[in-house]
């Protein structure tokens, strides 16, 4: 299986035109000079959780501590024959906040279990841990390095991830000496990032081991518990088959659902509520937009992720079937009509549902009218138009909602779907 998994990682590269000697040196683990010295490390409960500098404060007081509440219910449970403990999920689309989300619970997290001395750890597979093309390799060790890696002592330098990486080899059994019988919490932020993540296929022992390692140690014993994020749904059915069809509890991030307040945090330059929907009423996409409309060479990671997940889209082929599928979960809201690449575009409900980022959909529709759909250039020019004038449109007139009626008719005959409830507005109206 590590051979299956090595050649999918190289074929991947290939795909990137990277010379083969770079190929073979990356997915190649490297001839560590150290073992793991777990006395170097702090105590358990005494890792530090990762701190926000210069952030806006925190939208959702209460989501907060109603999330914390599950976490810690389902911390201070264990499996039985009748119940098996579900991990949480954080799920919102890239860039939406779901880094923040996991700091502000770890942070929570520790202050409310100060007096069980609960080990509170935070991890990534992304940013300044991302994870090394070799590490696919072994996911088990990939997280017990980062565990690793948090519980070290700090300098005003800090310790270099990729440094630490290359010199101290770091093994499951280590770390789970280090832990002992200490009552702990693992954050994973990005957890998708693990090749074979997204799909569940039998005979993934890579998987299958990771999976079966985080509910030995983080899940079902009663005093530890693991919260994961990821940017789409997609890793989360294959995720709950490596565990044997167990449950997983979704915690939707918050939307704004105060103008107002949002003007007055953010400082920004929205006009009308209008412009919140742009942005899918994600508080992590407007703060990062009004970023960008400061510096856009300094804050372009909005584009910039939403461009790559665009050209991914189309390298993986596309057809007007697709397209109409895509208009369907408009209304629909379902994730499979959705190509993958395209996910992580979307918000996610706590359903397991998608619903439409204007800011992020109206560039993948424009793309595909440059591709020259002959049956839907127009049609899908005109859906974007109707967008934008929505957006433009004065906030007391009646204009934006004709546009959004006209696009919605326009969307439910393209993708054939007259049985939907037009614009619903909830089961009692």
């Amino acid at each position: 299986s590590e051979n299956m998994l090595q050649y999918e990682i190289r074929e991947q590269l290939k795909s990137k035109n990277m010379p083969l000697q770079q190929i073979a040196s990356t997915t190649t683990a490297p001839n560590w000079t150290v073992q793991l010295d777990i006395q170097t490390l702090r105590k358990p409960n005494e890792v530090p959780v990762p701190m926000e500098n210069n952030a806006p404060p925190y939208l959702t007081e209460k989501w907060l501590q109603d999330t914390v509440n599950v976490i810690e219910e389902k911390f201070r449970s264990q499996d039985t024959e009748c119940y098996r403990v579900p991990p949480s999920a954080v799920v919102r689309c890239s860039r939406g906040g779901k880094t923040r989300a996991l700091y502000e619970l770890s942070r929570v997290l520790k202050e409310r279990l100060r007096g069980d001395d609960v080990a509170v750890i935070y991890i990534s597979l992304n940013d300044r841990t991302s994870l090394i093309n070799w590490e696919s390799l072994n996911p088990i060790d990939a997280i017990c390095r980062r565990i690793a890696f948090a519980a070290l002592p700090r300098t005003e330098e800090g310790p270099d991830f990729a440094k630490f990486a290359e010199e101290v080899e770091v093994s499951s059994k280590a770390i789970v000496k280090w832990l002992g019988a200490s009552p702990r919490i693992l954050l994973i932020d990005e957890l998708n990032q693990l090749e074979g993540m997204n799909h569940h296929h039998p005979g993934n022992v890579e998987m299958d081991n990771l999976t079966a390692f985080l509910k030995e140690h983080f899940l079902t014993n009663g005093k530890e518990y693991f919260v994961f994020s990821s940017p789409d749904i997609s890793s989360l059915n294959p995720l709950s088959e490596f565990m044997e069809s167990r449950d997983m509890v979704i915690r939707e991030l918050p939307l704004i659902d105060n103008f107002r307040m949002a003007v007055g945090l953010y400082r920004c330059m929205l006009v009308d509520p209008k412009d919140l929907l742009h942005y899918g009423c994600i508080p992590g996409l407007v703060y990062e937009s009004v970023l960008e409309m400061q510096d856009a060479t300094m804050y372009g990671n909005l584009r910039k992720n939403r461009d790559v997940a665009i050209e991914n889209c189309i390298q993986d082929g596309w057809s007007e079937e697709l397209i109409e599928q895509l208009l369907g979960s408009f209304l629909d809201g379902n994730p499979d009509s959705v190509p993958p690449a395209l996910l992580q575009l979307m918000d996610t409900t706590s359903d397991k549902r998608v619903r439409w980022i204007p800011y992020n959909m109206v560039p993948v529709l424009r793309k595909f009218v440059k591709l020259g759909s002959r049956k839907y250039s127009i049609l899908l020019r005109t859906i974007c138009d109707c967008f934008d004038s929505f957006l433009k449109s004065k906030a007391a007139s009646g204009d934006s909602w004709e546009y959004l009626f006209l696009m919605t008719l326009l969307i439910r005959c393209v993708s054939h779907k007259f049985e939907q409830v037009l614009l619903p507005l909830g089961d009692n109206k």
